[in-house]
């Protein structure tokens, strides 16, 4: 699977961005999601993490981001006005942001069938940034195309996530994701200026999920009190993923559609 290497990061100067994963269930939208923020955190970035995803409980955002802000219990519609007041403030405050709605039927689709809501923020300055996470499953291309078809939330900034954790027949990712990105409507994305992203596979990643821990914190082998101790191996594996494959994945990411980071990292790094 080739990819463009682009800078993995930005100076605090640029446009504040707002990150939606979007794709069916049990892709993996939290974890690419969880990883951003991660990583952006991590460089000193103002951003802030919002859980619309009502249904996720054992692995939501809010487990491993204990600032996360959630929406509280309710139906469709209270959701939706919780996420208007967050995208109200961040429209107000200029800092980056990451929502998390989960899969399925979301506030979020009932939010863009109200209102344009990608040219709505980017009317006041935000710039709207979708993330589908797709697996080798052809029917994971569902949401893209009924996002694309409808215009419901399809930014620009557009980044095609392959998912290489759901990949389950022993195939390399280049064929296991060769129909996908030769199906008409990744075509189509791609054509409109979407990227692809090859997000690698980690195989120990529900030990990591199932204890609430970063990815930095549990390749230092730090462990997660009530949790069984993790194995130096899979401390291992966590490492390699995280400080060797993953750099490659975020250094494929466009930098002005990723969270901003102040200058003084951008010129360390």
């Amino acid at each position: 699977m080739s990819k463009t290497t682009k800078a993995t990061v930005q100076t605090d100067s640029g446009q504040p961005i707002l990150l939606i994963a979007v794709g069916r269930q049990r892709v993996g939208k939290t974890v690419v999601l969880n990883a951003l923020a991660q990583h952006y955190q991590e460089r000193g970035a103002d951003l802030r993490i919002w859980n619309a995803d009502l249904l996720n409980q054992t692995h939501s955002i809010s487990k491993f981001h204990t600032d996360a802000l959630i929406a509280p219990p309710g139906n469709f519609e209270d959701t939706k006005a919780w996420i208007e007041e967050r995208l109200q403030d961040q429209i107000a405050n200029r800092y980056d942001a990451i929502l998390d709605v989960g899969g399925g039927e979301t506030a979020l689709n009932r939010l863009a069938e109200e209102v344009q809501l990608v040219e709505t923020m980017e009317l006041h300055g935000i710039r709207p940034v979708a993330l589908h996470v797709i697996g080798p499953d052809i029917a994971d291309t569902d949401y893209l195309n009924n996002f694309l078809r409808t215009g419901l939330f399809a930014p620009a900034a557009t980044i095609l996530v392959m998912n290489e954790g759901l990949v389950t027949t022993g195939r390399s990712a280049n064929v296991a994701f060769a129909r996908v990105q030769q199906h008409p409507v990744v075509l189509d994305a791609l054509a409109k200026g979407a990227d692809i992203a090859l997000l690698p596979a980690l195989g120990c990643m529900g030990q990591v999920t199932d204890r609430g821990l970063t990815f930095s914190a549990m390749a230092r082998a730090e462990q997660a009190p009530g949790h069984e101790k993790t194995s130096l191996f899979d401390q291992a594996r966590v490492g390699r993923w995280w400080n060797v494959q993953m750099p490659e994945f975020f250094g494929s990411l466009r930098s002005e559609w990723m969270p901003r980071v102040p200058a003084a990292v951008e010129a360390a790094e």
